[in-house]
């Protein structure tokens, strides 16, 4: 059942709201933190590892009431309506300086970005279990996924070109204000898309009537290879990614020497990832998805490294190859997205049993936890070379932000390369899946 392309791009309404949210915590909060909020950058490290931990844990269960969800509006849209305004005034409150004692504002800090991040997985486990539901064609899923993160990509441009300006604007000079103000918009409007998300999409695919079988469906799924494979890479995805983009205002502003010039970058990496996403579109139509992931990913570590070798008072070469290397990681991310479902649908069909919004959050986990990892080593690691917040920086510590921008997502992406030498869901094997998955559905009672 091959989506309209309206629908398509209904759906990702839902992630361009999300990445109005998450580009902006994973981009501006660490900064936002150390050099506005006052809190010390180890201190800050700790806080995201120990919010995403939680709320990595709390996926998992959220993934259970996924799955037993029943209504008029289906399994998953129903929280996009409902939860959107919880995620919105919690991010408002995340960006809000309270007044107070230097513990209470910590207290503050770890309960309010806590509570983000649950409400951020309340909205998104169940927007990111949708393709599942709205079609059983794996290429056109992959479709799908290309249109969410072309939308997705688009917010975190919007993110990246505007959020300084925003907060200079907003708050007239004050950046408490500013960052709070322009939070808020963000906030707003992301709740809005995410209403058009629920109001324009359809879920399909026919819900099965199941008993309750939480133990038995996990054990089904980390019996599957794929399911291993998949967390294992997301780890790996997302560690360096909450390492790299928390670590990138740092670069600007004390290496490149100038932090209003991040906006123009983070604008032409997200165009970066744009173009490789469309490429992705094509490149899916003919050749097996796991072996044009393999190789963006391979060309994606060699610029990587490049990034250390370069100047960086040259920033026609900075944001050129900015640019260059989010082209090869836009190319994998419909990708890997499409790859959830591929994994829900392995698991059905070693076992009869749907597990869509099971499989979607035990993944998301290890994304969790990669993200809370990163940001647990980029405070260690901006403790480690010897990062002091609003003072000039010594030569130790230029030297580690460069290599925190260049060694260490080349290393990821290494490690992902071998990942996926051992991921068993192939072309042939998902097309041939799908054929036996549609026979077994006929024959059991929705």
């Amino acid at each position: 059942m091959n989506l309209k392309l309206s629908e398509k791009f209904a759906y990702g309404m839902g992630d361009f709201a999300s990445n109005l949210i998450f580009a902006t915590v994973s981009t501006f909060l660490m900064y936002y933190y150390t050099d506005i909020y006052g809190l010390q950058a180890v201190t800050v490290g700790t806080l995201l590892f120990v919010a995403r931990a939680v709320d990595a844990v709390w996926d998992i269960y959220l993934g259970t009431i996924v799955d037993r969800t029943k209504t008029r509006w289906g399994q998953c849209r129903p929280y996009l309506l409902f939860a959107s305004p919880l995620l919105a005034l919690s991010v408002i409150a995340t960006f809000t300086v309270p007044e107070g004692s230097d513990s209470f504002k910590l207290a503050y800090a770890y309960l309010t970005y806590t509570l983000l991040m649950c409400m951020y997985s309340l909205v998104n486990i169940p927007y990111t279990a949708m393709p599942a539901l709205m079609t059983d064609d794996p290429r056109d899923r992959t479709r799908l996924t290309a249109v969410r993160m072309f939308c997705a990509i688009s917010g975190s441009m919007v993110v990246g070109a505007l959020t300084l300006k925003l907060v200079q604007l907003l708050g007239g000079g004050d950046r408490q204000l500013g960052y709070q103000y322009t939070v808020t918009v963000m906030a707003l409007i992301g709740m809005i898309f995410f209403w058009i998300c629920f109001l324009y999409t359809r879920e399909r695919v026919p819900p099965v009537e199941q008993e309750k079988q939480i133990k038995m469906d996990f054990k089904t799924l980390i019996e599957g290879r794929a399911w291993w494979m998949m967390a294992i890479m997301g780890i790996c995805v997302y560690t360096a990614l909450s390492i790299t983009s928390g670590t990138v205002i740092y670069y600007f502003k004390y290496v490149v020497g100038d932090v209003s010039k991040a906006a123009f970058y983070l604008f032409i990496v997200g165009l970066g990832v744009l173009t490789g996403i469309l490429i992705s579109v094509v490149l899916i139509k003919k050749y097996c998805k796991r072996k044009v992931m393999m190789a963006s990913a391979s060309v994606a570590a060699l610029l990587y490294a490049s990034f250390y070798f370069i100047d960086p008072k040259n920033l026609a070469v900075v944001y050129g190859l900015g640019y260059s290397i989010q082209i090869f990681n836009g190319i994998t991310v419909p990708i890997l997205w499409s790859m959830v479902a591929d994994t829900a649908d392995d698991a059905e069909l070693r076992s009869g049993r749907r597990m869509v919004g099971l499989a979607t959050s035990s993944i998301a986990f290890s994304y969790k936890f990669g993200l809370g990892l990163g940001g647990a080593v980029a405070g260690l690691l901006l403790a480690y070379i010897g990062y002091q917040s609003n003072t000039e920086q010594r030569p130790e510590t230029i030297h580690g932000l460069i290599v925190i921008m260049s060694f260490i997502p080349a290393f990821s992406k290494l490690l992902v390369v071998v990942i996926l030498r051992f991921y068993p869901l192939h072309q042939q094997y998902l097309d041939q899946m799908q054929s036996q998955l549609q026979q077994a559905r006929l024959k059991t009672p929705t």
